[in-house]
């Protein structure tokens, strides 16, 4: 998760294009719901969460993440 969240951090404010965001984010969301999967496979056995699942979650954690961006507020503007 703090890979990840590095890697979102460093790359969101350079890339002003919704598009790019948006696949940036899906490919980020899809890549970490399948290293948490290997990890449950090898740590429990078993997996929760196939492609269908892994799909969905990247989807929502894209559109999230494209059209509710974190504003950042300067401190002198109100």
């Amino acid at each position: 998760m703090v890979g990840m969240a590095l890697v979102v951090g460093k790359t969101m404010p350079g890339i002003p294009n919704r598009t790019c965001r948006f696949v940036l984010l899906f490919a980020l969301g899809l890549a970490f719901s399948f290293l948490v999967n290997y990890f449950d496979v090898r740590l429990l056995g078993y997996h929760r969460m196939g492609w269908a699942w892994a799909t969905i979650t990247a989807l929502g954690f894209a559109i999230w993440g494209t059209f509710w961006p974190l504003e950042l507020h300067k401190s002198n503007t109100p």
